[in-house]
């Protein structure tokens, strides 16, 4: 019996093919063809919360790339994406702009590190305000340990909370990046909020912490007797990203429980995975972990993943 071998594509004829789904699309969406690629993909202006900060910049200018493919596909790209692709180079050097962007992403990462959350915050979300062991953010950098407990004052603070066995505890914590919880703790806290209760899970008071490590939250869940914690964090920040947060989520919480055993939902801001989609996602993690009793690698379960 004769077997038919595959067709082998050349680089022409993949091209060809890719402009006439291009063309394609055009035809069947003129209104979204004429307007410019940019455009339609740049990230929202009022992202970064009330005030906007650098961590959400406008799109960067496209620099040459040497030999594209698809030259106008570049904006596109450039423009649906903080990373750095299609950034060209002048020798074997970054451009100019592009090495001062570089500059002003770790800047802005370094701010995100050494800021600070206002001590109002916590009461003016409805938060029982917390710290851990640690001093000061250099004490908290520089021994993360300290900030995986609670001191000797919150701890009896939680103790008065102790056997509650809330479904859900909720924590936020400031985490590597205080910034994230200013900019976007608030909407994050209140979309979760809002998806626990359409949920049906029954959740105790709320705490913040201040120099907090994702550690601390088990401590917490062990105090009150929850069946599952869920914290909201500011997550180690990179080149402008440092108003992005992650959700951790641990079923039946223990003292040191290994992160393989949580879920993380990360990036969540304006411009990555947004507070209701992440706090959806959340709901149904908790969902499925109840039913299978476990989380983490064991549930199989994760952002994108149904």
């Amino acid at each position: 019996m004769a077997t038919s071998r595959p067709t082998e594509l050349d680089e022409d004829a993949i091209a060809a093919i890719v402009r006439a789904v291009r063309k394609r699309l055009e035809q069947e969406s003129p209104v979204a063809a004429a307007q410019p690629m940019v455009d339609r993909y740049a990230p929202p202006k009022d992202c970064g919360g009330e005030t906007g900060h650098a961590c959400t910049s406008d799109p960067r200018p496209v620099h040459s790339v040497k030999d594209p493919v698809f030259e106008a596909m570049l904006p596109r790209l450039v423009a649906a994406t903080s990373s750095q692709i299609a950034v060209g180079h002048a020798g074997g050097r970054f451009r100019t702009d592009l090495y001062l962007r570089v500059r002003e992403g770790h800047a802005d990462a370094r701010d995100a590190v050494h800021s600070d959350v206002a001590a109002d915050w916590p009461v003016r979300q409805g938060l029982i305000a917390l710290e851990t062991r640690c001093v000061d953010r250099n004490e908290y950098l520089l021994y993360p340990n300290h900030g995986r407990r609670l001191s000797d004052t919150s701890r009896a603070t939680v103790q008065a909370y102790a056997n509650t066995r809330p479904d859900v505890q909720v924590i936020v914590g400031d985490g590597l990046s205080p910034n994230a919880i200013v900019q976007n703790g608030a909407s994050s806290l209140s979309a979760l909020t809002s998806a626990l209760q359409r949920g049906g899970l029954r959740t105790g008071v709320g705490f913040f912490v201040k120099f907090a490590r994702i550690g601390v939250a088990d401590e917490i869940g062990v105090l009150v007797g929850a069946r599952a914690t869920v914290m909201l964090v500011g997550e180690r920040p990179g080149l402008g990203t440092g108003d992005s947060l992650s959700v951790y989520i641990a079923i039946n919480p223990k003292l040191d429980q290994d992160n393989a055993e949580k879920n993380c939902i990360s990036n969540v801001r304006p411009i990555g995975i947004a507070p209701d989609e992440a706090a959806e996602q959340t709901v149904t993690i908790l969902q499925r972990g109840f039913e299978a009793g476990v989380g983490g690698v064991a549930l199989g379960l994760g952002w994108g993943r149904r």
